[in-house]
């Protein structure tokens, strides 16, 4: 478990330490965007139900120094806040358009001890990490049924009851107080973040739908109403629950 978290963080920090000192994160280059399979788009393949995974975020802390360098700053505490934060935006949001929502650390009727649970998860989780360093790169691929996590999602005891899982993931940078501001002004890196709402076939593995936003400065608050009806257009975009239905009915 320890090693799977250095290899996370290990990937994190490189993408917030190889921009260079006149660009910002990735997020203020992106637009929000979102892929799904034809059978979800189209509504062959309704979802009812769905099994929410452990969140993971990871947030560094940019120090700058004298001469234009910097360090990088773990900050664990504010890392789990954050991502728990976000999924439970997701939760809520899902929730809201009539989809049935049970946690994957639910051992619900399976008897299953909380520690194999956590391995299964471990093992799952460890899989989309794989993946995604192809589907980050090749999103559209998704609609052709590229990418999967392999029937080993089906010992999950939430999976015999959803229709999908969905992982939350997140990167994000911050600064020293006082520095976003002078940022702003002089140029520098820029407090931003990377969100990625995975969602994969509970019984198959295959993935079948993936949400990325990329907010910008505030996104240490997730509920904000900018982030949210991102959250809620992308949602509607490939027709999750009945995003789609509110979405016309507001005029989206």
């Amino acid at each position: 478990m320890k090693l799977r978290r250095q290899i996370f963080l290990a990937f994190a920090i490189a993408l917030f330490v190889c921009a260079s000192a006149s660009t910002t994160f990735a997020s203020v280059l992106q637009t929000n965007s979102s892929y799904a399979q034809r059978k979800v788009s189209s509504g062959k393949f309704p979802i009812h139900s769905a099994c929410m995974m452990p969140p993971e975020g990871h947030l560094a802390k940019i120090i700058l120094k004298s001469m234009g360098f910097r360090d990088v700053q773990e900050i664990p505490q504010e890392s789990k806040t954050w991502s728990d934060d976000i999924e439970a935006m997701v939760e809520s949001h899902l929730k809201a358009r009539g989809i049935n929502v049970t946690s994957a650390t639910n051992p619900l009727s399976s008897g299953a001890s909380a520690d194999a649970i956590k391995e299964v998860i471990a093992q799952v989780q460890l899989k989309l990490k794989a993946v995604s360093a192809l589907m980050y790169k090749k999103p559209g691929a998704i609609a052709k049924s590229a990418y999967t996590l392999g029937d080993q999602v089906g010992m999950l005891p939430c999976s015999e009851n959803s229709d999908i899982l969905v992982f939350v993931q997140g990167m994000g940078q911050v600064l020293t107080d006082g520095r976003a501001g002078m940022n702003l002004l002089i140029g520098g890196p820029a407090e931003a973040a990377d969100v990625f709402i995975t969602m994969a076939d509970a019984k198959t593995g295959e993935i079948i739908g993936l949400i990325r936003l990329y907010p910008g400065s505030g996104f240490l608050h997730p509920t904000d109403d900018t982030f949210a009806q991102s959250l809620d257009d992308n949602l509607a975009i490939i027709n999750i629950g009945s995003a789609r239905k509110n979405a016309k009915a507001h005029g989206r």
